[in-house]
């Protein structure tokens, strides 16, 4: 039942300078070569700072927890501060650790369950749009996008409304259009101020995107309520070491933050996984199979999930394939050594997800789409240092909880609901531009269950 879904061709070698530039601002994953596939450390020249490229888990923990006082997040603080400024994704140290500890109890595993129906809603109100609607194919990348931001405004931050998710669509597709030479700059450490394609544009982009959230937390301070939901957290929240709360634009830093990161991710996951599913109908048959079995016609509810096995092997393998962010990376600060590598001070560590989770030696058949590598049994044997689509260490991704209930309650009742086809002939080349989009969108052809739930009566 596996087959092999479009992935990137890795250059043999590592490309020259000017072809790496080129390369690179068009897709970051293209400069990769394929001895990073398949070796556990690759020293290259490129512009800017010394690099390396290490796949290794032991070389990964090293960086990401073991050493990890002698690593920063110097070129992702870069590349994001001017949008996300210094929230909990672009601080450090003590700045980092108050911040995480503010908006960690929004995320007790044991509280996220009580918003299963809330993802379930926002799903249904998706499947009726497409009931209403008369094409066969919709704009699924674009689709998941609008229903995980849905679940954000209802759930962890409800104070969002149109404005925002308009903000934040037309935002976010400036900033992909720009991104390539973004990531480009902070790779090389080029100044702010430096000209670059279209630079405007993005500040632009950001610009509207931190105006329509700092007019959220003005209407939240001028309505004097107080609904027990991840901003007023953030607005009651004070430093134990100083007593200090954050001020309006570390607050907008962290709104946007979540807003973002807490729809963005999983609805990349989404997307990449109807695709997988779209192709591979033994696949999307055993999981409405799966779903039939343990929901019947009911909605999806929290019990439900927690044995939606192969709904969630499907998106973990999903994300295996394309994992949401598809690069890591951190800058020595001081003098480290790894597994007997000496990292000098200044050296940019790249941890390529994307290709970690295609590493020859760790994954068999590594591009293959096979979700059964998934299994409790199989899975107990993968380290966590290389499967990493929420990052690893102690800041591993805050959301991962709720993302894997919130991917699976959505998917579980699109399939509840509708099958997925190609759209055409055309496979959706992947992109890196800080989470993985795919290039031209995911056009996929949606059938409606006919008499079935949202949408039953039509077909689209």
């Amino acid at each position: 039942m596996s087959f092999v879904p479009i992935r990137i061709v890795p250059p043999e070698k590592p490309l020259g300078r000017l072809a790496f530039i080129s390369t690179f601002t068009r897709n970051p994953l293209e400069v990769v070569p394929r001895a990073v596939y398949e070796e556990d450390f690759v020293a290259f020249g490129a512009p800017g700072t010394p690099r390396v490229w290490i796949t290794s888990p032991a070389m990964i923990k090293a960086v990401l927890l073991d050493q990890r006082d002698a690593f920063r997040k110097t070129t992702q603080i870069r590349l994001l501060s001017p949008l996300l400024g210094k929230g909990i994704l672009t601080s450090e140290g003590a700045d980092w650790k108050w911040q995480r500890q503010a908006a960690a109890p929004m995320f007790r595993p044991q509280d996220l369950r009580d918003f299963v129906p809330t993802f379930v809603r926002a799903t249904q109100r998706l499947l009726e749009r497409w009931g209403a609607s008369p094409a066969l194919e919709q704009p699924i990348d674009a689709d998941m996008t609008r229903v995980t931001f849905d679940v954000i405004s209802a759930t962890l931050l409800p104070s969002a409304d149109e404005s925002v998710a308009q903000a934040v669509e037309t935002s976010m597709r400036a900033l992909q259009r720009t991104g390539g030479w973004d990531q480009l700059y902070a790779a090389m450490n080029a100044p702010a101020w430096m000209p670059r394609p279209g630079m405007v544009a993005s500040w632009r982009a950001v610009g509207k995107l931190r105006a329509a959230v700092r007019s959220l937390l003005a209407e939240r301070r001028a309505s004097g309520g107080a609904p027990d939901d991840l901003m007023h957290r953030l607005i009651a929240a004070r430093d134990p070491e100083t007593g200090q709360s954050m001020n309006d634009e570390q607050l907008v830093d962290n709104l946007l933050t979540f807003y973002l990161a807490g729809h963005e991710t999983t609805a990349r996951a989404l997307t990449w996984t109807l695709y997988l599913l779209a192709r591979s109908p033994q696949w999307a048959a055993a999981l409405a199979e799966e779903i039939g079995q343990v929901a019947g016609d009911a909605e999806v509810s929290a019990d439900h999930v927690d044995k939606l096995a192969l709904v969630q092997q499907v998106l973990k393998e999903s994300m295996r394939l394309y994992p949401p962010v598809p690069i890591m990376s951190r800058q020595a600060i001081a003098a480290a050594t790894i597994e007997g590598h000496v990292i000098a001070p200044g050296t940019s560590v790249l941890m390529p997800i994307y290709a970690i989770h295609r590493h020859v030696r760790r994954w068999d058949d590594p591009d293959a789409f096979d979700p059964a590598r998934f299994a409790p049994d199989k899975e107990r044997a993968i380290s966590r240092y290389q499967y990493m689509p929420f990052g690893a260490g102690p800041r591993i991704c805050i959301g991962m909880s709720f993302a894997m209930l919130e991917a699976t309650a959505i998917l579980a009742t699109l399939l509840q609901h509708a099958t997925f086809a190609p759209a055409n002939d055309r496979e959706p080349v992947p992109i890196a531009r800080v989470t993985l989009i795919p290039k031209g969108g995911m056009p996929l052809k949606v059938c409606l269950h006919l008499g079935r739930g949202p949408g039953r009566g039509s077909s689209s």
